[in-house]
C-alpha cells in the first residue's frame, strides 16, 4: 500500500485534473452569447455543439475502458489530460462553426477518459475503507470548476 502522502497527493492530482475537465467545458456555456453573435451562429448550431460533444463523450466511454485496463495507466491518463488541454486551447483557433465542431467533438473524445482513468487510480492506490472518500474528493472538482468558471472565463 501506498503511504498516506502519495496516495492523497494523487487525489489531488485527480481532483486539479477534473478541476481542468470542467472548466474546458464550461467555456462554450459561458462564452455562447459571445461565439453566437461574433460568428453569427443561431441556437440550432450552438445545440450541435453542445451535443457533439456529448456524443463522443458517451460514446468515447465504450472505447477508453478497454485501453486504460490494457495499458499503462500513468501513460493513458497522461496522454489524456495532455490531449483535452491542447484540443482545448486549439479551440480559439476555430474561425467558424465546422472547426468548433472538430475541436469539441475531439475534446469529448479526450476528456471521456477522466472518469475511468481517475476511478481506476483511487481502486489501485487507496485501501477499500479509504475510496468512497477519495472518489469523492476528486469528483468535488466538477463542483469548484463550476464555481470559479464564470469569473475566470
Amino acid at each position: 500500500m501506498r503511504s498516506f502522502w502519495t496516495r492523497w497527493g494523487l487525489c489531488f492530482f485527480l481532483f486539479l485534473a477534473t478541476v481542468l475537465n470542467y472548466l474546458n467545458r464550461q467555456v462554450l456555456s459561458i462564452l455562447a452569447p459571445t461565439l453566437q453573435h461574433q460568428m453569427h451562429m443561431g441556437n440550432e448550431a450552438l445545440g450541435w455543439l453542445f451535443a457533439v460533444f456529448y456524443y463522443s463523450y458517451t460514446v468515447f466511454h465504450f472505447v477508453v475502458g478497454p485501453v486504460l485496463d490494457r495499458f499503462n495507466i500513468r501513460w493513458c491518463f497522461a496522454i489524456a489530460v495532455f490531449g483535452w488541454s491542447l484540443v482545448s486551447g486549439m479551440t480559439g483557433l476555430a474561425t467558424g462553426f465546422a472547426g468548433l465542431l472538430v475541436f469539441r467533438l475531439l475534446l469529448g473524445v479526450m476528456e471521456s477518459a477522466n472518469w475511468p482513468a481517475s476511478l481506476r487510480i483511487v481502486a489501485r492506490v487507496f485501501p477499500p475503507e479509504e475510496r468512497t472518500l477519495a472518489s469523492g474528493l476528486f469528483t468535488s472538482g466538477t463542483s469548484v470548476a463550476a464555481l470559479i468558471a464564470p469569473g475566470l472565463i
